[in-house]
């Protein structure tokens, strides 16, 4: 049992390096297009255009639950 939950840490952490690198990646391209403008390429502009459609797509619902559920996880990380 100790070896599947060590297992699982370790995805858990690779998962979270990944997701960590994804992000930095995107807030990279965000700034080149800053600074480049529609002269950044049509991939730039391809993860740009996505990014704010994805952030207007986000409803203030939406929004709530996720805090609420950050709110969740946070209080039963503190009860243990």
């Amino acid at each position: 049992m100790e070896l599947v939950m060590n297992v699982l840490g370790t995805i858990r952490n690779l998962f979270l390096r990944g997701t960590e690198v994804m992000a930095v990646l995107i807030a990279f391209i965000v700034l080149v297009y800053i600074l480049l403008g529609e002269d950044a390429g049509p991939y730039v502009i391809g993860v740009v255009t996505n990014l704010s459609l994805l952030i207007s797509a986000i409803t203030p619902q939406a929004l709530i639950a996720v805090a609420l559920v950050i709110c969740l996880y946070i209080a039963m990380r503190m009860r243990r």
